[in-house]
């Protein structure tokens, strides 16, 4: 196989990579693709069927080389898009635990400030509505972490981008939490203020 051949070869199934939507390859692949060319070089064909059979060949390696890369590529995007899914329905079902306890709670707090003459029960029916109306808070933060993270992973953010993204991941990850836990702390206290005031 000529090296001529060979560089030629390589251009063009790069340009079809990139064309594809490939931004990388693995090494293990990469390397893979270094053992077939060295294998081919070491075989000096002695004629031009022979030549042409390993030409072939090496292009049949070289294409299942990029189906690899190609599935592994889809995979992880796939598995990426699964994963913002998920963050969105998170937040998504926070915002509407902890804003639908708000707003029910505000309704219930109308009636009950005049039932409930206790200061340290008040204290504890507002302390309740702070804790939901925080979560609701977390939940905005949250969305605003969850964008910059996948901006970040995007490459958006400029040359640290991977590192802001893996930041923000994680403080989404918290400030989700976050908000359930508040919205837990929210219904202990009304069920605390309700016990105490009878």
């Amino acid at each position: 196989m000529l090296t001529s051949d060979v560089i030629s070869i390589l251009r063009k199934e790069i340009e079809s990579a990139k064309t594809k939507g490939l931004s990388e390859v693995s090494l293990e692949s990469l390397a893979k693709l270094v053992t077939v060319i060295e294998e081919e070089s070491r075989r000096t064909p002695e004629n031009v069927e022979l030549q042409q059979a390993n030409l072939e060949q090496f292009k049949s390696h070289l294409a299942a080389w990029q189906n690899n890369n190609q599935r592994d590529h889809e995979s992880r995007l796939e598995m990426l898009r699964a994963t913002i899914a998920t963050a969105h329905l998170a937040i998504k079902s926070v915002l509407l635990i902890n804003g639908g306890a708000a707003v029910a709670f505000l309704a219930f707090l109308g009636t009950a400030w005049s039932r409930f003459t206790g200061a340290a029960v008040k204290a504890l029916l507002a302390s309740s509505l702070e804790h939901f109306v925080i979560g609701v808070m977390c939940t905005g933060i949250g969305t605003v972490a969850a964008y910059l993270c996948q901006a970040g992973f995007g490459g958006d953010l400029g040359r640290h981008s991977q590192m802001i993204g893996e930041v923000m991941r994680w403080i989404a990850l918290l400030v989700v939490v976050v908000s359930f836990w508040q919205f837990y702390l929210g219904c202990s206290t009304a069920l605390q203020a309700f016990v105490s005031g009878g």
